[in-house]
């Protein structure tokens, strides 16, 4: 009897788990039902949205919104779409630097975890402190020194956006070495000198690979952080619109659309196809990602 009334009580459900799972319900519902109102919106005629209240699902399912964030943009180029040229203008400008950066972050992170010289402590205390100044502060700053050596104006407004991202980031050699120094023995490099393996074969053939999931983690902060770039390009690129990523013809776009009534459904749909390459990059990253911020995870 004493074992019926056991097997009972371990069956019972703790309520502390039926609160936490409540708690990420919700927390899901929260998250995606916007998700969810814009894809839905976009899906719906411009008729419908004025004739009838809110309602969620379209009653019949229209791609009248898509139509005419092509068909009514104002800031096309030569016929061609602003929101594609910003597609293509975003994927360019975001890529060069992103992945040189990280290129040339994790050979510094590389070099901080696994060579020892005179001032090697006193460097990485100084790359460590630019981490902590606001950067954001700095930009008309930034702007000013920038107009003083001509690189704004016309295609030279790509300068300030590209040319200062190729010299890596403060904090992905922050993240890089920590990992460097978890999941890359001592052992492993002294092994590899001794086969002969050269500074530059040691960084390519063994410490790259082995971080690969760490620098795709980066990699995907990095792309985000510039995929969603709005006030730099609005400072240094507005006069052109060839050169506008996707975040600066959004919104143009949206706004321009907001101007005349209605077109709920156009915006809808320009949001929801900026946000699609972010949505299938993390899915396609997403085992990457998780396993590239468990830092500790490496083993000698």
């Amino acid at each position: 009897m004493e074992e019926i009334v056991k097997a009972k009580a371990n069956r019972r459900i703790p309520v502390a788990k039926i609160v936490t799972y409540l708690v990420m319900i919700l927390y899901t519902l929260v998250l995606f039902v916007p998700f969810l109102v814009i894809i839905c919106t976009s899906f719906t005629s411009d008729y419908e949205l004025g004739a009838y209240d809110f309602h969620l699902f379209p009653y019949e399912w229209s791609g009248e919104g898509y139509e005419l964030i092509f068909t009514l943009d104002p800031n096309a180029v030569n016929g061609v779409p602003s929101l594609l040229i910003g597609f293509f203008n975003t994927m360019w400008q975001t890529l060069v630097p992103t992945c040189v950066s990280l290129f040339v972050s994790a050979l510094v992170a590389f070099v901080y975890s696994k060579f020892r010289f005179p001032g090697r402590k006193a460097f990485f205390l100084a790359n460590v402190f630019t981490m902590m100044l606001p950067l954001g502060a700095f930009g008309f700053v930034g702007y000013l020194f920038y107009v003083n050596i001509g690189w704004v104006g016309g295609a030279r407004g790509l300068l300030p956006l590209i040319i200062p991202g190729l010299f890596g980031s403060a904090g992905t050699i922050f993240f890089l070495r920590t990992y460097f120094d978890s999941g890359l023995s001592n052992e492993v490099i002294e092994a590899a000198k001794l086969d002969g393996a050269n500074t530059v074969q040691l960084f390519l053939s063994i410490a790259l690979p082995l971080v690969k999931p760490a620098i795709l983690a980066q990699f995907l902060f990095a792309f985000v952080g510039g995929y969603n770039s709005y006030s730099a390009q609005l400072m240094y690129l507005y006069n052109d619109k060839s050169l506008w990523n996707l975040q600066l013809a959004l919104s143009e776009l949206t706004g321009m659309l907001s101007e005349g009534n209605g077109y709920n459904n156009a915006r809808c749909a320009a949001s929801f196809i900026s946000m699609l390459p972010l949505i299938i990059l993390y899915i396609s990253m997403q085992k990457y990602f998780i396993e590239g911020i468990n830092i500790g995870g490496g083993k000698e």
